[in-house]
């Protein structure tokens, strides 16, 4: 478990030059353009509301709490951007679910050899865009009623000074869970089976979000954060979770006689 976090980084360092290669840029591409615009759009949204937003929230406040609005802004303020991030999360992922599943797909072919039977046409784009979609409904299933409580703690004295603490590590997870789906999805892992083999290397998905909420916060690069982040989740797969699932596909590649 103490060398899950050098596993983390170590996926982010062997993706770069993968998502570079020239198997994979095909993949990579219409993503890109998707976070492009929608980065685009939150940026815009963030700078023209959030001061209002933050201006109605703290509105709501009595007087007699006047001292603590340092308090409360740093509150609302996490709260605010947890939604805005997720709410830019959704979008991207839901537009981008199809090519980020097939570069799921192409780095675990080319790293394994392992033959997936999906080629790319229209049908199956449409079968995993349905597929991503029930995925990412069951993603949003998951998240509403736990970021609905640490809302609720927020607002619970003394209990409302760590709600910014557990708001970040939920974030991480979260960011873990979802670009570790896709190859979790290919290889046929259910959403709950999924959440288990990660919550039992919590140090290791930690260390994944932290790394992508890291990247996401840096201009510019927050735009190829979606593509390396599949990639190193989908390396992690392959190196940490794959053999837990049944696919003792690797062992077929040793030469005969070593059994």
């Amino acid at each position: 478990m103490i060398t899950h976090p050098f596993k983390a980084a170590g996926a982010f360092l062997k993706a770069f030059p993968l998502v570079l290669s020239k198997e994979l840029r095909l993949f990579i591409l219409a993503p890109l353009l998707a976070n492009c615009l929608l980065i685009g759009l939150l940026y815009f949204v963030a700078f023209s509301y959030f001061q209002t937003l933050m201006d109605s929230a703290m509105g709501y406040l009595p007087e007699w709490v006047s001292f603590l609005n340092w308090l409360f802004y740093l509150i609302f303020a996490a709260i605010i951007s947890v939604l805005l991030f997720y709410s830019f999360s959704v979008g991207v992922n839901i537009l981008a679910a199809p090519f980020m599943a097939f570069l799921a797909e192409k780095v675990e072919a080319k790293q394994t050899g392992k033959v997936f039977d999906e080629t790319l046409t229209a049908g199956v784009i449409m079968a995993i865009a349905g597929r991503s979609l029930q995925r990412e409904f069951q993603k949003i299933l998951y998240f509403l009623p736990r970021f609905i409580l640490l809302l609720l703690l927020s607002f619970i004295p003394l209990v409302n000074v760590i709600a910014p603490v557990l708001l970040l590590l939920f974030s991480m997870w979260m960011l873990s869970l979802q670009y570790m789906d896709y190859a979790f999805d290919n290889n046929k892992v259910t959403f709950h089976e999924m959440r288990m083999a990660l919550r039992s290397k919590p140090l290791l998905c930690w260390t994944f979000g932290a790394i992508v909420m890291v990247g996401l916060a840096i201009p510019i690069f927050n735009v190829f954060m979606m593509p390396i982040a599949v990639v190193a989740a989908t390396l992690l797969w392959i190196s940490v979770f794959r053999t837990q699932h049944g696919d003792f596909s690797a062992l077929l590649d040793r030469p005969r006689g070593v059994w």
